[in-house]
């Protein structure tokens, strides 16, 4: 039968205590949210957005998870800025079941716009996202602004790519034409 091989035995993966485990301490007081009940409008979506806007988002989301409800509605994180809509009039209907006085704002930053939804208990179900200040346009950012989604995510890439095949396309008839005239040269003599 031959020798049998020896199969080596794994060395024991040495203890890393200077890696520190996450805690994550739940509670049922603090803010969670739910994109659930979000509605993509011409007036509310993120397809104008800057390339910071939804990193920013993201850390407003952690860090607003991290304290009360009754602490963000009361108005201790002031650059959250949370407010009720009672008295906004929305340029989109309001979701059916939704009713305007219980909506909230989130701010993500002055400048930023924030997040529109309400609140079911300590869940915030995010219905809104402005960027534009659309759920409160004002002229100095830009007013009421429709929402345009560009064609595709790619389009600057695309417009590269149509622009560089109109030019293959000319220098291929550059070199046709040139080949003709070098075939006429050539001929004649």
């Amino acid at each position: 039968m031959g020798n049998k091989m020896q199969i080596p035995k794994a060395n024991r993966p040495l203890e890393r205590e200077s890696i520190a485990k996450p805690v994550f301490v739940l509670s049922e007081d603090r803010v969670t949210f739910s994109f659930s009940a979000l509605e993509k409008t011409k007036h509310f979506n993120l397809d104008v957005t800057c390339p910071n806007w939804s990193s920013e988002l993201f850390d407003m989301l952690k860090n607003v998870s991290s304290v009360s409800k009754s602490d963000l509605i009361l108005g201790k994180y002031k650059t959250y800025r949370v407010h009720t809509h009672e008295n906004a009039v929305p340029p989109d209907p309001v979701p059916n079941g939704v009713v305007l006085k219980d909506c909230y704002q989130i701010r993500l930053s002055k400048s930023k716009g924030g997040i529109h939804g309400v609140f079911v208990e300590n869940v915030f179900y995010v219905i809104w996202l402005d960027p534009l200040h659309n759920m409160y346009p004002d002229e100095k950012y830009g007013g009421l602004r429709v929402i345009s989604p560009p064609l595709t995510c790619c389009a600057d890439r695309e417009e590269t790519i149509k622009e560089l095949n109109e030019k293959v396309a000319q220098l291929e008839q550059e070199v046709e034409f040139w080949e003709r005239e070098a075939q006429e040269a050539y001929s004649q003599n």
